[in-house]
């Protein structure tokens, strides 16, 4: 099982919105893809959760905000795009983990 065409839209509509920066949207997010059967939507709800306590701690300078989107939207799209492709679950993954590591220096690993 691999991440659901359901998840990819929500996702479209959660970029879309800039949801990135609304704490409620954001939680949103979090649970939605935390509820999910599957590994690589855990990875993903890990990652925005990290942004989310950034957000709730408020510690975001302009320069940060533009440096996390500039991680987080464009490689949730490269996500977005494997599922729509129809790549093997391992692409999906190798995708997750680049987001991981390109994000963790700016907000510090997922838990």
């Amino acid at each position: 099982m691999g991440v659901r065409d359901v998840i990819v839209e929500e996702l479209e509509r959660f970029i879309g919105a800039e949801g990135l920066w609304r704490a409620d949207e954001l939680q949103l997010m979090v649970e939605r893809l935390r509820a999910e059967p599957d590994d690589v939507c855990h990875r993903l709800a890990a990652s925005l959760a990290a942004v989310q306590r950034m957000v709730e701690d408020g510690r975001l300078a302009t320069r940060l905000v533009a440096d996390i989107e500039g991680v987080v939207y464009p490689r949730l799209w490269k996500v977005m795009e494997a599922v729509w492709d129809e790549l093997p679950t391992s692409e999906l993954s190798n995708r997750a983990t680049v987001l991981d590591q390109r994000l963790a220096p700016l907000v510090g690993p997922p838990r």
